[in-house]
């Protein structure tokens, strides 16, 4: 019986602190570093965007998934999402690549907006996803140009 007891309690303070880590994700703040396009098609290429997770906090941060939107003039241009999880060190950064797809024809209409409008207005709308025992658990998040 005590066994037990003290099993549970191992887990219940190991898990306490995987929801410490993946709630002080909150606090972290990320910039968009590069934009590296390659691998071009007849109908789309591929492009790398390269971000760094800055964590302010005194524990490690842990992001389970990361879900954003590129606009352009306030139209949707590119989505993507990490898919997996990253872990950002206490007072550091980290960086992660995510890879999307981009078509001819939507990077096209872009340009046609930029031109008629005589600007280009850029902002990524992101959302960081962190799992937790009750659930998974969704917030904006400001991705810095």
């Amino acid at each position: 019986m005590k066994k037990i007891c003290l099993l549970l309690i191992i887990v219940f303070l190991l898990s306490c602190a995987a929801v410490q880590e993946r709630l002080a994700i909150k606090e972290c703040k990320f910039s968009l570093i590069s934009v590296k396009p390659y691998d071009f098609n007849f109908n789309d290429f591929k492009v790398d965007f390269r971000i760094d997770a800055t964590n302010p906090n005194k524990i490690d941060a842990v992001l389970d998934k990361l879900k954003y939107t590129l606009y352009a003039n306030d139209k949707g241009l590119i989505s993507g999402s990490t898919g997996k999880g990253i872990k950002i060190p206490a007072k550091g950064t980290n960086s992660f690549i995510t890879t999307v797809t981009l078509g001819y024809t939507e990077l096209g209409e872009a340009l046609i907006s930029a031109i008629k409008s005589g600007k280009a207005e850029y902002k990524v709308k992101a959302t960081a996803y962190i799992q937790t025992i009750i659930g998974e658990i969704s917030y904006p998040v400001e991705i810095i140009l």
